[in-house]
């Protein structure tokens, strides 16, 4: 009787923050909304499960909040509004994947009959899930300081 070779499995890899986005597997996807004086912010697991039930956080309280319950098992994706860079720079370096959305090619969003924040978010989750997020460019950090300076008269 001869004995069957059980596949080879890899043990549990412990997840560095500058490890390559590929290399992170994926568990949950979150979406977030950002308005003047805060952020909606919800996520589901790949069965399209809310994992993070959407909340409302005070854009001052955002940081602790988002260090708190955010991993590198997180994908995200924000839509992209006036003050998209800070909230961008606050996630990106705690998630696994980020990404901002084109908010005029979100018609999917702008055109919907119900509008709430948590089917706004609902939508640019399914989005991420099903990989056709409209991707805006993210400029490195110095572009975007010279462009506020331009910006600011």
């Amino acid at each position: 009787m001869t004995q069957k070779s059980t596949p080879h499995r890899q043990p549990y890899k412990k997840f560095i923050m500058n490890s390559p986005p590929e290399s992170i597997p994926i568990v949950r996807y979150i979406g977030i909304d950002i308005h003047k004086y805060y952020v909606m912010v919800g996520g589901q697991n790949r069965s399209r499960k809310w994992v993070l039930r959407p909340c409302r956080i005070q854009i001052n309280r955002f940081r602790d909040w988002v260090e708190k319950n955010f991993h590198p098992t997180d994908a995200v994706v924000i839509e992209a509004t006036g003050s998209v860079w800070y909230i961008y720079d606050i996630v990106e370096p705690l998630v696994g994947k980020i990404l901002v959305a084109n908010a005029r090619k979100i018609r999917q969003i702008a055109e919907a009959r119900v509008k709430t924040d948590k089917k706004d978010i609902e939508r640019m989750i399914n989005q991420l899930l099903s990989g056709v997020v409209p991707e805006v460019w993210v400029p490195p950090v110095h572009v975007r300081e010279l462009r506020s300076l331009i910006s600011f008269r």
